[in-house]
């Protein structure tokens, strides 16, 4: 407890308290936006095989000696590129990751060309200034891709025993991501819930999933032409997709489009004949032109009367008329 000659007035030492506070707000103020900054990372989500273009700077004011540098989950540099004067000076990046540098929104932007799963990551780009001398950053950004991958589903006949007439169906998602996927077997649109099931997630090597779902199929369970549909759902479709496949008696694959075969051959049994027809018309046309113009002079020449008759029929005028004199 200070002397009372000591001890400031209460409305000053309102106002004392009151400048410490805006003092320590001030200098706090920087600390804070840095955090924020650090912690600031753009999503990106994808669809492999696509092109991503992300901002890594903005409103470089620099005019000289810069550097930036692409990392991946704080990994070694993917890719960097060295500029001043608003011109390039060297690059190191590859065909499908690369450095792009926009004089006119004076921005860099990295490019990824057909990106697979396995580039799935958090990227940085680091700006710095290596000229003139110390390097010093000026900037760095963050962001994260996600690469997903649509399944490619397939149904198939695995096996067949004669012995308990028991079928096997097969159907097959490959190559999604990420892993959560849905899979159900229906009989004729009626979905299948009791029947024998074999299901199988996969992990690949080059990072996406694979589902394989067997299912055993009874002779009790399957009558002539029987449809069985596998349909898959996954995050990356917009709708689910449906294979069917048919089953008859004999526990084969029925194809639903055998049956347009021997349409198509007679249509095309047809046009061959249509065509044979049409030539061998054409061929009796044109000999028949080439005799008719080979006979045409002679019935020509005889169509004309003989210059005897003429003078017969003069001769008879004259003797007709014998007062006349020429």
């Amino acid at each position: 407890m200070l002397p009372r000659d000591l001890q400031l007035p209460r409305r000053e030492t309102k106002l004392l308290v009151l400048l410490m506070f805006i003092f320590l707000l001030c200098h706090s103020g920087p600390m804070i936006q840095t955090t924020s900054t650090a912690l600031n990372s753009k999503m990106i989500s994808a669809l492999q095989g696509e092109t991503v273009k992300a901002v890594c700077a903005q409103n470089i004011n620099e005019t000289e000696g810069l550097t930036i540098t692409l990392r991946r989950n704080g990994n070694s540099e993917l890719c960097y590129i060295q500029f001043g004067n608003y011109t390039i000076w060297s690059r190191n990046c590859t065909d499908l990751m690369n450095l792009e540098y926009n004089k006119l929104t004076k921005g860099v932007y990295v490019v990824m060309e057909r990106v697979c799963v396995k580039q799935s990551g958090v990227y940085s780009c680091t700006l710095d200034k290596t000229l003139p001398p110390p390097v010093r950053m000026l900037s760095q950004s963050n962001f994260s891709l996600t690469v997903s991958a649509l399944p490619v589903v397939e149904v198939s006949l695995a096996s067949s025993s004669s012995i308990d007439r028991e079928t096997t169906l097969t159907c097959s998602a490959w190559d999604f991501y990420p892993g959560d996927i849905q899979l159900s077997w229906s009989k004729d649109s009626q979905l299948l819930t009791n029947s024998t099931r074999n299901d199988s997630l996969f992990h690949n090597s080059n990072g996406s999933y694979s589902y394989i779902s067997n299912l055993v199929v009874s002779k009790h369970d399957w009558n002539e032409f029987a449809q069985f549909s596998c349909q898959v759902n996954h995050s990356t479709l917009k709708m689910p997709v449906v294979k069917n496949l048919t089953l008859t008696q004999s526990g084969k694959v029925a194809d639903s489009n055998l049956h347009w075969i021997p349409v198509i051959l007679l249509g095309v049994l047809a046009i061959l004949v249509a065509i044979i027809v049409a030539k061998s018309m054409k061929l009796r046309f044109k000999s028949t032109s080439q005799s008719s113009t080979e006979r045409g002079l002679p019935e020509t020449a005889e169509t004309h009367p003989p210059q005897e008759s003429q003078s017969d029929t003069i001769y008879s005028l004259l003797t007709h008329y014998p007062e006349s004199t020429l």
